[in-house]
């Protein structure tokens, strides 16, 4: 992988990472500050009823005395005296009595409708068999006070209505026993609540999403400020790579032409020194191969490299039938099996000498990594708009630990270094470089022992 699709990978990872983070860390705070306030909102909510119930529950003996005297056409002063009414209820709460009209179309005690609660609310009172005496609002709760007994805390809410039961005890004059007198049931619809939450959820949606496009923007700005040095660095060394290159290509040009003289002489060679310059030779030879290939690596990583290919269509079985003659020989001298089934007319984009570059250092590596009497098979087929190329060998393999790092740079394992030390460890970043380039992709998988298998994807061009 190239160094600037390298630190753009690093950029998004970075970017993804701290994305993540923020609108985690933001999605779990809105979700608390909503689960806490909805929490607060509904005991208020809860609490006004039990202070309505309880405001109630004062006037409940004397609700149910006077629905005794209404029903029984008389009144019994010595029942309730004067003084309880004084000395139990606050002046606030006058006696029913002067506020019953009359008993309504369905047999409960009416109140004038300038006494009656707002239109939300509903007050009941029940006596001790929980029976209903009297009703004030306009609410209409269908369900018995015994379901809201079944409730935690009494309370209960269906169709948007929510309602407490407050069970009333009383201790009659010159008595210490305390005895249930009867309930109260305060209601009160839930749609204001209502409103309040959804305000409060869209009020935090909102929020999220401005917070997350600020944390968005700062990401980027603060991503792209930390890499700056990475990619400044990436920058010099690619041109320190390219310049360091170009310079050693002249001395090894050299160096390379006077081996050659010497050995087109050898009877001017001193027989001991005939190893010597065959060692300088093959050692010429080699750093010749890895700049010239850190060369290609260095004008790939620029942003010029797809215009410094010329692309036209290609037949890939013709390429690939030549890659595969040109190791023939090598791979008999090892009496290696070398078959291929190459499906005609799949046609590719691309530069011919590149395309050809990446298979024969495909094909090689798997003849080269193959013992003797092994075996190397090279596929090529389509699918839907994809070449595929698969090379397959029975050769030494390459560990699981090692799999990720093959196609890193100047990468090599401790064994292919000791099947073959004239290996540079660039050819498969250059493949896979080369590859990108002509909008494909190469993945490999292999097991120890068994064998490797290499395959690339490549867009296939219909041919005109």
């Amino acid at each position: 992988m190239s160094n600037f699709k390298q630190l753009r990978t690093v950029r998004w990872r970075l970017m993804r990472s701290y994305l993540g983070i923020m609108v985690a860390t933001l999605g779990i705070s809105f979700l608390v500050v909503e689960r806490w306030v909805t929490y607060d909102l509904n005991q208020q909510f809860n609490d006004y009823l039990l202070q309505l119930a309880e405001a109630a529950s004062q006037t409940l003996e004397i609700v149910k005395h006077e629905s005794n005297e209404h029903k029984e056409g008389e009144y019994d002063k010595d029942q309730l005296p004067e003084e309880h009414y004084q000395s139990n209820y606050p002046k606030t709460y006058p006696k029913l009595a002067d506020l019953m009209a009359g008993y309504d179309r369905h047999g409960t005690l009416a109140v004038p409708k300038h006494r009656l609660l707002y239109y939300a609310q509903g007050v009941e009172w029940f006596d001790e068999k929980q029976k209903l005496i009297i009703r004030e609002g306009d609410l209409d709760v269908t369900w018995s006070i015994s379901d809201n007994l079944e409730h935690s805390g009494n309370i209960l809410e269906r169709n948007k209505i929510r309602s407490l039961v407050l069970p009333v005890f009383y201790t009659p004059p010159r008595s210490e026993t305390e005895r249930l007198s009867g309930y109260i049931r305060a209601s009160h619809i839930t749609g204001v609540l209502d409103i309040q939450l959804e305000r409060l959820r869209w009020g935090l949606i909102i929020g999220g999403l401005v917070a997350v496009s600020l944390t968005a923007w700062g990401a980027i700005w603060l991503t792209n400020k930390s890499l700056q040095p990475i990619g400044e660095s990436f920058e010099r060394l690619k041109q320190f790579t390219a310049d360091a290159s170009h310079e050693l290509r002249s001395p090894l040009t050299a160096i390379k032409s006077s081996i050659s003289v010497l050995q087109s002489h050898p009877e001017r060679i001193d027989p001991v020194d005939k190893n010597k310059v065959d060692a300088i030779a093959d050692a010429s030879y080699r750093m010749t191969h890895l700049v010239e290939d850190l060369l290609l690596l260095a004008r790939l990583d620029g942003s010029v490299a797809l215009m410094s290919l010329e692309k036209i269509p290609l037949p890939l079985d013709e390429i690939l039938e030549d890659t595969i003659e040109f190791v023939r020989s090598e791979a008999e001298q090892k009496d290696i099996d070398l078959n291929f089934s190459l499906d005609s007319d799949i046609w590719v984009l691309g530069d011919g000498q590149q395309l050809q570059r990446v298979f024969s250092n495909l094909i090689d590596n798997a003849v080269q990594y193959t013992p003797k009497e092994g075996k190397v098979t090279v596929s090529l087929f389509a699918d839907n708009e994809t070449a595929i190329i698969i090379v397959e060998d029975t050769g030494i393999g390459i560990a699981p630990e090692e799999l990720p790092h093959i196609f890193e740079r100047l990468w090599r394992s401790d064994r292919a270094r000791i099947e073959r030390r004239e290996g540079t460890g660039l050819g498969m970043a250059i493949a896979q470089t080369l590859i990108q380039v002509h909008g494909g992709k190469i993945d490999v998988t292999s097991k120890v022992g068994v064998g490797s298998c290499f395959w690339v994807k490549l867009p296939v061009v219909v041919k005109k």
